[in-house]
């Protein structure tokens, strides 16, 4: 045996072994740790980077002002039917002291409608709306700026406001904290109709449900082992993540098995329809592919450490 062929012979050899170990990737590393969407909102990196002009700015006035650490903040808006009276005073100032005792989640508050000198300044000028600004612990997008959202609209939700009065929670902070939600909540959608696209291809490419299926046990091993693996690095606070970063895995981790596995497959009926054996043309699969799958991942993966 020829040392140009020591590697595929090996491989091959260990076809077995090389199989079960990736079934235990994908099996130990997602019982072993929760589910990678958990992990992401549990180590939720923030959306701004630290040496940005903006983030800098915004960390300074809060520092010479002594009011805030962080740059999340949110509105929230209080709308009545009719120009807001005591009544709606009196809601808005319990909810205000509820806000203030939650030193955990709440940094600042622009209490400007609370003090009739500045009231004017956050009403609208028909008097049925007012505003209040909230300066939120943890900066934009990370985990405790969402903990913090979640712990403001739990306030505003379970103080009773008077009869025509409504309390909205708006702002930068709040939305972003939305879209993960969404994000979160459409990956699944998204990954099925993904799946069910490619093996509609593959049916249509290879007439084949036995080849179909074997593409796709193989890229739903490589998707678990792949999430399993991102999810243990996060949970070990190695690496930190975000919605989008881990909506981008999942499809990326998809798209590059389905390619992978479509040029090895490619590549091997070629050889066989050229009349090689099983052996001659898995050696030809693998010289005539793995340098392109190697530099493919390289690609992908290369542009994230930069």
């Amino acid at each position: 045996m020829s040392n140009h062929n020591t590697i595929p012979h090996t491989i091959r050899r260990l076809g077995v072994p090389i199989i079960l170990l990736w079934l235990g990737v994908a099996a130990v590393t997602n019982i072993a740790v929760p589910r990678l969407e958990a992990v992401a909102k549990a180590h939720q990196v923030g959306m701004s980077s630290a040496s940005a002009p903006a983030f800098q700015a915004m960390k300074h006035i809060g520092k010479v002002f002594k009011q805030f650490k962080s740059d999340s903040a949110a509105m929230i808006v209080l709308e009545g039917d009719q120009p807001l009276g005591d009544d709606a005073h009196r809601f808005y100032d319990t909810m205000i002291r509820r806000l203030e005792a939650d030193t955990k989640h709440v940094e600042h508050i622009q209490d400007f409608w609370g003090d009739p000198l500045t009231a004017s300044a956050s009403q609208s000028n028909d008097g049925k709306a007012a505003l209040v600004q909230v300066y939120l612990a943890g900066n934009q997008g990370d985990a405790l700026a969402g903990e913090s959202v979640d712990a403001v609209r739990d306030v505003v939700d379970h103080t009773p406001p008077p009869r025509g009065v409504k309390a909205y929670v708006t702002g930068q902070a709040p939305l972003i904290t939305d879209q993960f939600e969404v994000g979160n909540k459409g990956l699944l959608k998204v990954t099925l109709i993904t799946l069910l696209v490619i093996v509609l291809m593959l049916l249509w490419v290879y007439r084949s449900v036995i080849t179909t299926m074997m593409v796709l046990v193989a890229v739903l091993v490589e998707l678990a082992a792949a999430r399993g693996v991102v999810a243990v690095l996060g949970n070990l606070g190695l690496i930190q993540l975000s919605t989008f970063a881990v909506n981008i895995l999942t499809l990326l981790a998809i798209a590059a098995g389905t390619d992978y596995a479509i040029f090895v497959l490619g590549r091997y009926h070629e050889a066989r329809a050229g009349g090689e054996d099983r052996k001659s043309a898995f050696d030809t699969m693998f010289h005539g592919t793995a340098h392109v799958v190697l530099g493919s991942g390289l690609t992908i993966t290369g542009p994230s450490f930069v």
